[in-house]
């Protein structure tokens, strides 16, 4: 937790971030590099969501940073990545990077914390058919990634164990990902599955005896699992300014579309921005 606490302080202070730095797609830039190194650039975006818990809105939207950094130092490094939908703040140690294989030590986020408020547990009132849920908490899980770069693709591969006691589930990831240039745009395709044990989906969207109503049975989640399909372009303005635009789709299995909390078995998110590149 003090770490994890620690790159999060960094990340508010600095306000920035880092372009094609995705650990997702081929182009990442976080093979080890003797010394220290970082890069970053910043923007903002409009986005739209839905969302697939119950007593939410279906429908979502606002302003958002877009922020990117990256900081590393030999074989470590630190990652914060909002371009792209899937990013988000990774923090790694590169074990091999040979031959277009790279085998990393990561830690990251997988699920967003939510509670009777909903998603964003601040200034929101209590939503009517999530009163008397427990909160919810961030996880922060660490494991193993194997990935291996192709000429404009990437697929990888990730095991994953939450460290901070909130669920003490497994997650593993495989991902494909495919970069294509046309003109002066550069299109992104990524799809992917994630497996959930069942302490991690029974933590989220089980529901405990003293959290049942009337509306809201007890619910016992087993293990499951989540399909991922997203798509980003990005188009230079001028020398510095870009435009990007993505979109990011999720399906959830049964184990997840059955819990009483949850409204739907899918979730999409689009956003159009800029991103000033130093």
């Amino acid at each position: 937790m003090p770490m994890r606490c620690l790159f999060i302080c960094v990340l508010l202070l600095l306000s920035s971030t880092s372009f094609a730095s995705n650990r997702y797609y081929s182009d990442n830039q976080l093979e080890p590099q003797q010394g220290f190194n970082w890069d970053w650039s910043i923007g903002a975006g409009y986005y739209i969501e839905d969302s697939y818990l119950v007593g939410l809105d279906s429908y979502d939207d606002g302003l958002e940073p877009d922020l990117n950094l990256v900081i590393t130092y030999d074989k470590f490094y630190l990652d914060v990545d909002h371009s792209q939908l899937s990013g988000g703040m990774v923090i790694g140690y590169s074990l091999i990077d040979k031959y277009e294989w790279g085998l990393d030590i990561v830690g990251t986020n997988v699920q967003s914390g939510f509670d009777e408020t909903g998603l964003k547990v601040y200034d929101r009132d209590v939503v009517e058919e999530l009163k008397g849920i427990d909160r919810r908490h961030y996880d922060f899980d660490v494991g193993l990634r194997m990935s291996r770069r192709f000429e404009d693709s990437q697929i990888s591969f990730e095991m994953l164990h939450d460290v901070t006691g909130t669920h003490n589930g497994w997650i593993f990831t495989g991902f494909l990902t495919s970069i294509e240039q046309y003109r002066n745009w550069e299109f992104r395709a990524g799809m992917g599955i994630n497996y959930y044990s069942s302490d991690f989906t029974d933590y989220y969207f089980g529901i405990a005896p003293h959290e049942a109503t009337t509306e809201r049975p007890i619910y016992n989640a087993t293990s499951s699992h989540s399909y991922v399909l997203e798509f980003h372009a990005e188009y230079p303005l001028t020398q510095n300014w870009v435009f990007l635009a993505g979109w990011l789709s999720t399906w959830f299995s049964e184990g997840i579309a059955d819990s009483p909390i949850i409204s739907q078995s899918y979730q999409h998110k689009a956003k159009v921005g800029v991103r000033y590149v130093f």
